[in-house]
């Protein structure tokens, strides 16, 4: 991470598309066909509502702090002070060094093996190179990221179409539903709102765009509709088409279509993890930098090294990656954020942050916020299989 610079609206955009297009889009559907098409469509724009509420929250807190600050340090700022403070707020800090850890295990674990099957390299090397080329572009900071993310963004959208077109002249059937038990439809909404959660790119967002508040909040919006919207077509195409909906969707999808979808569908994957790679690494070596002081070397290289060495020692499958991290991730913001937001409301240094939530952020709102979150949570961590 060499030099920071702004970042354009489409490069904030394409950072929150990036960061919440990854395993959990993927992951999605295999839940879906659980409580059918009616109970995907029901709880997408749920999850999108309550993502976005969480979302903006951290936005407003970010510009009622007026410092770029992360999300543990704003903890550090808001809420967990004092004494016992201070030893809270750094097992959160382990607590959620430990799920960024896992995400990022999660991407490599999943590229690496689309990349071996795709070039036949042993799994090893192919998750080596994953790595070495998605830590590469996180070397290099936030306004690299903002460039790679533009391009891959608009490749991703573009796979899904033609994933779409090709699957036109398909025989198509949805199971309408909605069937299922209520562990399958939490289990959904745990997945659907990990799909959506771009939480810790927020303060690059905001960081990028400068003074420019009603573009980091309208970045933030758009980013989660076209996640949302992503989410939703691969659902569809799943749905309808696969014979079996597997755990990584797109690959039950291109089973269906013959070998270019395949291959459109392995690129796809590909793009997906390295993306959500980038984001999350970067969120977290800046969280690392601020919290023990390192340079930027240092966190770069502490937040992307140990992701590759666990996966190397590790055992879980892919699913469970997804579902510790999630839970892990649901559960921290859940306790904090809310609170945080409350003080940063009557305590933080800008009085005039140019963007609130309003009546949005009603204490109403904030306990349904916080339902949501105990819901995704649960959801994260309850098994299926």
């Amino acid at each position: 991470m060499i030099k920071e610079q702004s970042l354009t609206r489409w490069e904030a955009i394409s950072l929150m598309v990036g960061a919440g297009i990854g395993a959990g889009i993927m992951a999605v559907p295999f839940l879906a066909e659980k409580v059918g098409f009616i109970g995907i469509a029901l709880i997408l724009p749920v999850a999108w509502a309550a993502s976005s509420l969480v979302h903006l929250m951290l936005a407003e807190v970010l510009f009622r702090t007026g410092r770029d600050l992360q999300i543990v340090e704003l903890m550090h700022l808001y809420v967990l002070r004092g004494r016992l403070g201070r030893w809270i707020l750094w097992t959160i800090f382990a607590f959620l060094s430990i799920a960024f850890l896992a995400n990022l295990a999660a991407y490599v674990s999943g590229a690496g093996e689309i990349a071996a099957n795709l070039t036949g390299i042993n799994l090893h090397l192919a998750e080596f190179l994953v790595y070495l080329i998605s830590a590469g572009v996180v070397f290099f900071g936030l306004k690299a990221i903002g460039i790679a993310e533009r391009f891959a963004a608009l490749m991703l959208i573009g796979l899904v179409a033609i994933i779409g077109i090709g699957a036109i002249p398909m025989p198509f059937q949805v199971p309408v539903g909605p069937t299922g038990s209520a562990k399958q439809w939490l289990a959904l909404y745990g997945m659907v709102m990990y799909a959506l959660w771009t939480f810790y790119s927020v303060p690059q967002v905001v960081k990028g765009l400068g003074p420019d508040r009603r573009g980091a909040v309208n970045a933030i919006l758009i980013g989660l509709g076209i996640n949302g919207l992503l989410t939703a077509a691969v659902s569809l195409i799943a749905l309808g088409i696969s014979t079996d909906v597997t755990p990584v969707a797109i690959i039950g999808i291109t089973e269906q279509m013959g070998a270019w979808a395949s291959l459109i569908g392995s690129l796809f994957i590909l793009f997906a993890l390295v993306t959500s790679y980038w984001s999350v690494s970067l969120a977290l070596a800046d969280i690392l930098r601020e919290r023990i002081g390192i340079s930027n070397r240092v966190a770069w290289l502490a937040a992307t090294l140990p992701s590759l060495l666990i996966l190397w020692i590790g055992a879980w499958q892919f699913l469970d990656w997804l579902r510790l991290a999630g839970g892990a991730t649901a559960i921290v913001v859940a306790l904090i954020t809310i609170p945080m937001y409350r003080q940063a409301q009557l305590t933080g240094q800008v009085s005039d942050p140019g963007w609130t939530l309003g009546r949005w952020g009603s204490p109403a709102t904030l306990a349904l916020v916080l339902l949501s979150l105990i819901l995704m949570a649960i959801g994260s961590l309850v098994s299926v299989q």
